[in-house]
């Protein structure tokens, strides 16, 4: 099995779950995209790491991490800002 096959199970797989937990609490909606790529990002390193022992895995998790981080943390604040009101 390739990376490009494990990369498409492992989006399939997260946003199905993401999908799930957004449908049962509302609120989240799409606040759940940017931890969506990080989850795939992170799932995906590990085992493409696993696979291949190959640093490169280290380098895809950062590219998702600082793409989605400052959405991730955006959210967060709105999130507890409308808690808060």
């Amino acid at each position: 099995m390739d990376i490009t096959t494990i990369m498409t199970l492992v989006t399939i797989l997260v946003t199905y779950v993401c999908g799930l937990i957004a449908k049962k609490h509302p609120k989240f909606n799409n606040k759940l995209i940017p931890v969506q790529n990080l989850l795939i990002g992170i799932i995906v390193a590990i085992i493409n790491y696993i696979m291949t022992k190959d640093f490169n895995a280290s380098i895809m998790v950062a590219g998702l991490l600082t793409g989605g981080a400052y959405d991730l943390g955006k959210n967060i604040n709105d999130l507890l800002k409308k808690e808060g009101n």
